[in-house]
């Protein structure tokens, strides 16, 4: 026994180290500049808020952050946040071609959960009931109008959230997290701050494969462990994480609005991290990528993606059944002979169509919910949807209207208890 624990200590950091590019080919300085003290403090405020609903939120203290992110010019990559919930941390910026407006629409409506937005890092996700956000009587995107530095609007919320396979070890976990958003204006244009942190540590790590990371095909075993040799059977979770994401509407009229994330991460063994900030950066890239492909589409609208969300969460079981042992077959035709599917238990899991097995009802429907995306997208498919993919909308709904039914059945996507094969 003390010769296998000692074998574990001495793969971990190695694992740590294998591979450091990731699927982004990430090259970061070695020797990163701190972040300014000044923005650490305002990042600070903001995990207090976010954990104290007591605490009144300071625009003051947050300012110097604000204008961090509002003028930076270089990229912020090699700059490195302090330590924070037991793991490194890292800065990215993005631009991306679109208003906040829409932004809000799509990322915090609650008719739309965060996985469709991103993914390439969310496998599932939705709001819990109970949480403030669901039970507002506006969209996010109705506050912006009369939107002022001096009076900003917070709302909280808390979520559930399954990951894709990371670029690391393969593995994908389930978690829940709290989160605050803040719409505020600053130095003329409008800004929405999204907080988040974990609660708790995630379910034990599954083993999973990337297969296609550009069109989101991704395998999930529902075996406990990591993708990786000698120390897959190891339990693994993710213990801690962190984010302030900022999206500042730079050009409402061009449109242009810059993505800035920072973000930490504690994950790994026995209590071990052994995260190094390559692999969030390479995770923080995946996720902009998808994220961009889906907002900036010409195709798509957030009604349009309601309402074919919509449609797969009202599916009858027995449709849901047929379109995923067609999708079942589908992607054993297409991935059976991908090298990373040749280990004979995932050869077992994916044969004579029994991928449909493993997969459990909340899966099934965010498979089918992420297909549906895809035929929007125009991207190749595993499913034939038919005639169920709706015609895009010409017009948002009139201001003020009540959550449609999507809302409602958000749990049903993204339940808490996490089995075997979700």
């Amino acid at each position: 026994m003390l010769a296998l624990f000692a074998l574990c200590l001495t793969a971990m950091p190695a694992l740590a180290e294998d591979e450091p590019e990731g699927l982004m080919e990430v090259n970061l300085s070695p020797k990163p500049e701190p972040l300014a003290g000044d923005v650490e403090k305002g990042i600070s405020h903001l995990f207090g808020v976010l954990e104290d609903p007591s605490e009144q939120l300071s625009v003051a203290d947050i300012r110097p952050m604000l204008d961090f992110v509002v003028n930076v010019d270089a990229d912020p990559k090699d700059i490195e946040p302090a330590k924070r919930f037991g793991g490194r941390g890292i800065c990215l910026r993005r631009d991306v071609s679109t208003d906040l407006t829409r932004i809000l629409k799509f990322f915090y409506n609650p008719d739309i959960p965060n996985y469709l937005l991103c993914p390439a890092v969310l496998r599932m996700s939705g709001w819990h009931k109970g949480s403030e956000f669901l039970s507002r009587s506006r969209g996010m995107w109705e506050e912006l109008p009369g939107l002022t530095e001096d009076a900003p609007v917070v709302v909280r919320g808390r979520e559930y959230e399954m990951t894709t396979p990371d670029s690391f070890a393969e593995a994908y976990y389930g978690y829940d997290l709290n989160r605050l958003m803040i719409l505020v204006k600053f130095q003329g244009k409008n800004v929405l701050i999204s907080v988040s942190q974990q609660d708790g540590k995630s379910d034990v790590g599954r083993k999973g494969a990337i297969l296609d990371d550009t069109r989101w095909d991704y395998f999930y075993s529902g075996q406990e462990g990591l993708n990786r040799g000698m120390i897959g059977w190891m339990d693994t979770f993710t213990y801690a994480s962190g984010s302030v994401q900022v999206f500042v509407e730079q050009d409402a009229a061009a449109p242009r609005s810059t993505v800035f994330l920072f973000k930490w991460l504690k994950a790994g063994w026995a209590g071990m991290n052994v995260v190094q900030r390559s692999h969030i950066y390479d995770g923080t890239l995946r996720y902009v990528r998808s994220f961009s492909k889906v907002v900036e589409s010409p195709d798509l609208t957030p009604e349009y993606l309601a309402e074919g969300l919509k449609s797969i969460l009202g599916m009858p079981e027995g449709r849901v059944d047929g379109l995923i042992q067609e999708y079942a077959r589908n992607f054993e035709a297409r991935f059976k002979d991908d090298p990373k599917l040749q280990d004979s238990d995932y050869a077992k899991v994916i044969r004579d169509g029994g991928y449909a097995e493993v997969l459990d009802d909340k899966a099934r429907r965010s498979v089918l919910a992420l297909e549906k995306l895809k035929s929007m997208l125009g991207m190749e498919t595993l499913v034939t949807l038919g005639d169920e993919t709706p015609q895009p909308v010409a017009q948002a709904p009139q201001a003020g209207t009540a959550p449609g039914p999507v809302a409602a059945r958000t749990e049903e996507v993204a339940g808490r208890e996490a089995v075997p094969g979700s």
